[in-house]
């Protein structure tokens, strides 16, 4: 027989072969666990010893620290022991109470934090300032130093004596401005007043002859010139210098009426000279100012030249012509 054949009659069948090997694999791997599962345990195990070791060693720590405090105690009684648990819960009790009003009292943290920056910074920004002062200073008493010999006390009694002298004219200056205040103001006073009786009876003499043309009418006056300066009629103001020819005139000679009037009722008789009057008026505003000019001439001389006869038919009043004169010999 060849080799090896002894052998292969003895080996097992491959089937029971590979479960066997199956089989050992699988106790394999249930021992490591077991094994991995008692190497947990003993560390467990470990742990537990040393942590049980560091409770012993406390204990024992406790037990000495409670001999010894036992030993301070003496021979004190159960009853002198728990006196002195209970001063000494007081005094705990106590203790606790100081600090919760000691934290409630206490400033608020940031708001001292914030305090302190801001000190901190003006306190930098101080020195910085007196750092950079400091120079300017050192110039100063330089500038001083050397001024000390220039006579500074004389030239300060000099521009003392220079403040008195204009402080004087100043009061006397403010005396003058006061007087001629008060010296303007009287004036001022005294042409209003003149003005007022200037005026009120021209005014008063107007009224009536512009209402002969313009119902309710008035004249404003010029508080400086003294003249006419714009006439207010039906709610409109309008200044002379836009007034119509005709409306111009008129306001002229109404004008001169008043104040014709004004001087006869003063004593002074001053007659009315019309040289070719009212050019620009229509004929139903000419009647109406013959009615003014009659209504004027009771006590007044009112002379009007004309060449338009025709237009000045209706005046009434005596009329004087110029005749020629006829030449010797004619």
């Amino acid at each position: 027989p060849a080799p090896g054949d002894a052998d292969a009659e003895d080996a097992p069948d491959t089937a029971a072969a590979d479960a066997e090997l199956t089989e050992a694999e699988a106790a394999h791997v249930a021992a490591q666990a077991d094994r991995d599962a008692a190497a947990e345990r003993l560390s467990d195990a470990r742990t537990a010893a040393a942590t049980a070791e560091a409770a012993l060693e406390g204990a024992r720590g406790r037990a000495g620290r409670a001999d010894a405090a036992l030993a301070r105690l003496g021979d004190a009684t159960e009853e002198e022991l728990a006196q002195g648990f209970r001063q000494a819960r007081g005094a705990l009790e106590a203790a606790e109470a100081l600090l919760s009003e000691t934290r409630g009292a206490a400033p608020d943290l940031a708001a001292a934090e914030a305090a302190l920056k801001r000190a901190t910074a003006v306190d930098r920004e101080a020195r910085e300032q007196a750092a950079r002062l400091r120079p300017e200073i050192a110039r100063l008493d330089e500038r001083i130093a050397r001024a000390s010999g220039e006579a500074v006390e004389e030239r300060l009694a000099e521009a003392e004596q220079d403040l008195a002298v204009a402080a004087a004219d100043l009061a006397r200056l403010d005396r003058e401005v006061a007087v001629l205040e008060r010296l303007v103001a009287v004036l001022e006073q005294a042409k209003s007043e003149a003005r007022e009786r200037y005026f009120a009876p021209v005014a008063a003499e107007l009224g009536p002859l512009l209402n002969l043309l313009w119902p309710d009418a008035e004249l404003d006056w010029g508080q400086e010139t003294l003249l006419p300066e714009a006439l207010r009629r039906a709610g409109t103001t309008e200044p002379i210098d836009i007034l119509s020819g005709g409306t111009h005139e008129q306001v002229a000679l109404l004008v001169r009426l008043a104040f014709a009037r004004m001087l006869a009722e003063a004593g002074r008789h001053a007659p009315v000279i019309l040289d070719d009057a009212l050019v620009f008026t229509d004929d139903d505003r000419i009647e109406r100012m013959f009615d003014a000019l009659h209504r004027q001439a009771g006590d007044l001389q009112i002379l009007v030249l004309t060449c338009r006869q025709r237009a000045f038919r209706d005046l009434g009043g005596r009329v004087l012509r110029l005749a020629e004169e006829a030449m010797p010999g004619a």
